[in-house]
C-alpha cells in the first residue's frame, strides 16, 4: 500500500471477505486496505455488492474468474442425439473433493436406473481407491475414468452426454464450466464453496445434504427425469455474458481506466 500512501492511484483486487466471514480479523484488514485504495476489483458480482455496502461511495468493479472466451461458451449437444445417460465430475481426486461419496451415491441411484453412467474426469491420489470402490459396489462397468482433460473441445463430448455434473465437495470454477455447457450441477450444501457458487441464482445449482449418499442418489434421480430438457441454453447464455474471459477483461480495463460500467456494458 506504499503506492497509495504516496498519493498514486491504487486499486486492490481479490476476495472482499475471507472464508471466515466479514467479522474476522483479516476482514477488518481488507476493509482498511480498501479505505486507503482508490477502488476495488472483485472476483464476483455478489462480492461487489458486499463491497459497495461495506464502503458506500468507494468504486467497485467486477472481474470474474473465467476459463474461456465468450465465443467458445456454447451448449453441449451430443451429435448422436441419444438420451443423456451420464453424470460428470471434473476435477482432482482428493479427499476434500469427496469423489468417493459421488461413487457411493451413484451406485445407489444406478440400482433403479441401470442405464445411468458416471464419468470421472481428472486424477489424483484417490484414483486407485475410487477404482476399488467402484468394483466393490458392483458399478465398475458403469464408471468411466477419462483421465485429465483440459481442452474445451475434449470436454464437450462428455458434457454432451451428461444429464448433470456433480460437486460432492466444494464447488469452484467447474461450476462456470458446467453451466456454460448448459448442464446443471448437483452441489453439497455445507462445503466451503468458492465465490463462483453465486451462480446458484441461475437455478442451475441443486443442493443435497453434504455427506449423504442417499440424498445425492435422490438428486441424481431427479436430474435423470429432467434430462430431456438439456442443454439449457439460458444457463449457457447467462454464463457466456457474465463469466467469459471478455467479462473479466472488461472489468479490469474499466477499473484501470477509472470508468464505471453500465448494465448495457455487461450484456
Amino acid at each position: 500500500m506504499a503506492r497509495a500512501l504516496m498519493g498514486r492511484r491504487t486499486l486492490v483486487w481479490g476476495h472482499i471477505h475471507p472464508q471466515a466471514g466479514p467479522s474476522s480479523k483479516t476482514a477488518l484488514l481488507r476493509r482498511g486496505m480498501r479505505r486507503i485504495a482508490n477502488g476495488t476489483i472483485s472476483y464476483t458480482y455478489r462480492d461487489a455488492e458486499k463491497a459497495l455496502s461495506d464502503l458506500p461511495g468507494s468504486p467497485v468493479w467486477t472481474a470474474p474468474n473465467s476459463l474461456y472466451r465468450k465465443q467458445r461458451i456454447l451448449p453441449a449437444i451430443d451429435a448422436s442425439l441419444e438420451p443423456r445417460d451420464s453424470v460428470v465430475y471434473v476435477g482432482r481426486f482428493a479427499p476434500e473433493k469427496k469423489v468417493a461419496l459421488l461413487v457411493e451415491g451413484f451406485a445407489v441411484a444406478a440400482k433403479s436406473q441401470p442405464d445411468m453412467k458416471l464419468i470421472l474426469i481428472g486424477g489424483g491420489s484417490e484414483e486407485s481407491n475410487l477404482r476399488q470402490l467402484a468394483s466393490q459396489l458392483g458399478v465398475e462397468e458403469k464408471v468411466e475414468f477419462a483421465g485429465w482433460i483440459d481442452e474445451l473441445e475434449g470436454l464437450k463430448p462428455y458434457y454432451g452426454r451428461a444429464f448433470c455434473s456433480a460437486s460432492p465437495g466444494f464447488a469452484g470454477l467447474g461450476l462456470t464450466q458446467s453451466l456454460g455447457f448448459g448442464i446443471p450441477m448437483l452441489v453439497a450444501d455445507a462445503e466451503p464453496h468458492s465465490p463462483e457458487i453465486e451462480l446458484e441464482v441461475t437455478g442451475g445449482v441443486s443442493y443435497f445434504s453434504s455427506d449423504s449418499k442417499k440424498e445425492l442418489a435422490e438428486a441424481l434421480h431427479t436430474k435423470w427425469e429432467e434430462r430431456y430438457r438439456l442443454p439449457d441454453a439460458l444457463l449457457s447464455d447467462y454464463t457466456k455474458v457474465r463469466y467469459s474471459a471478455e467479462a473479466m477483461a472488461r472489468g479490469l480495463q474499466a477499473a484501470l481506466e477509472g470508468r464505471m460500467l453500465s448494465d448495457e456494458d455487461v450484456r
